[in-house]
């Protein structure tokens, strides 16, 4: 797993509490699923798990249902910082976690993904001379205009331990210089925490997710999501995308449950709409629709790969998605948001059968392999 040597810091814990202090810090749903992997690995070690949420996620279904339905203890420290510009959200994010650094005594910051958050987060570690865990290193789109591609360079650039889901991934780094010496960060291949939730999560979600009424799993239907700034705030991909989806809804029910921001923005365009659009749902409730439907067309780099991973056919609407290995290992397509590009890659994905190697993003172990490298080596 280990691809430089294991890296020995010195870092001794305090007579008065001989644990480690580990501070995970996270704002979005997809770390609140990642969290809560690495957490249960964590809880067999002579660790104390601190959670800082930053607030970047706040709605209830957006939030407080992660917490509850993956039971993750209730956050020790809330920012509740949201809906304002990067630049203001990251400097808030900052200023507000550094004092906590300072109260806890963290050992070790652990941040996840490609948010505001996590690049706040590495920040006021490193600030700090405190090491950075980066959870899903490497993602790399080659497109610098976005938010994420930024948070990803510079996190990565700045952790001190990056773990990788792929080996891509890991040659991602190795093209910037990671392994030429100059760069202090250890690399490891570890697979990836979210393939660990869906085979952890699946049969629960069949079980306890609370559906809304009117989704009906007992015949076949499309699962969509859109969310990204790209497809949501250019009011023509919008209406394009909405046009696809409902040009795919006359010959298959398409369920939508729409993210908070989408919604707003869906109703006040008056962009008309066919199909179902529950509100946003938990992820028992995403799990389980990801296992029923017959297919999934979306932006998100999480709902993209549990598709994948119960080898569902995906069309990913970005221009510059961000596992490119999906698409080598499965029956995967990307397309722009033209409502003509994206009913035609659907059409393709029905046409075409392969298989689908899940093992490239590991074995579902990924959780304890974080744990074991973060552990020994601090």
């Amino acid at each position: 797993m280990g691809i430089n040597p294991n890296l020995k810091l010195n870092l001794t814990p305090t007579a008065k509490n001989l644990k480690m202090k580990l501070v995970h810090i996270v704002g979005n749903r997809p770390q609140f699923i990642k969290l809560a992997l690495l957490y249960k690995a964590l809880a067999s070690t002579e660790t104390e798990n601190i959670i800082v949420h930053s607030g970047q996620h706040f709605d209830v279904n957006m939030s407080d249902v992660f917490f509850e339905q993956l039971n993750i203890p209730v956050p020790d420290y809330s920012l509740g910082i949201n809906n304002l510009s990067h630049n203001e959200m990251i400097g808030k994010m900052l200023v507000a976690t550094d004092p906590i650094l300072l109260a806890t005594e963290a050992a070790c910051v652990i941040v996840y993904g490609d948010t505001n958050t996590t690049l706040a987060g590495a920040l006021a570690a490193r600030k700090r001379n405190i090491p950075v865990a980066h959870i899903e290193a490497g993602v790399r789109t080659g497109d610098e205009t976005m938010p994420e591609e930024v948070n990803r360079y510079l996190t990565d650039r700045i952790a001190t331990f990056n773990f990788c889901c792929t080996s891509h991934n890991v040659d991602n780094l190795k093209r910037e210089g990671f392994f030429s010496g100059t760069i202090r960060s250890h690399v490891y291949h570890s697979g990836d925490i979210m393939l660990d939730a869906s085979l952890f999560f699946k049969n629960i979600a069949r079980t306890k997710a609370r559906l809304p009424h009117d989704i009906n799993v007992n015949r076949p239907f499309v699962l969509a999501t859109i969310h990204r700034t790209e497809n949501t705030e250019d009011v023509d991909a919008l209406r394009n995308i909405i046009a696809a989806l409902n040009n795919i809804h006359q010959q298959t029910k398409v369920v939508f449950p729409m993210h908070p921001k989408t919604k707003a923005l869906v109703h006040q365009h008056q962009i008309p709409v066919s199909f179902a659009m529950p509100d946003a749902i938990g992820y028992l409730e995403s799990l389980a629709l990801v296992q029923s439907c017959s297919a999934v067309i979306t932006d998100s780099g999480g709902l993209a790969r549990e598709a994948f991973f119960f080898k569902k056919p995906v069309v990913v609407v970005m221009q510059n998605p961000f596992w490119p290995e999906m698409f080598d290992h499965g029956n995967c397509l990307q397309s722009g948001s033209a409502t003509s590009e994206i009913t035609a890659a659907y059409r393709q994905l029905l046409s075409t059968e392969k298989s689908f190697d899940t093992s490239i993003f590991g074995n579902g172990d990924a959780a304890e392999k974080i744990s074991n490298v973060i552990v020994s080596a601090l």
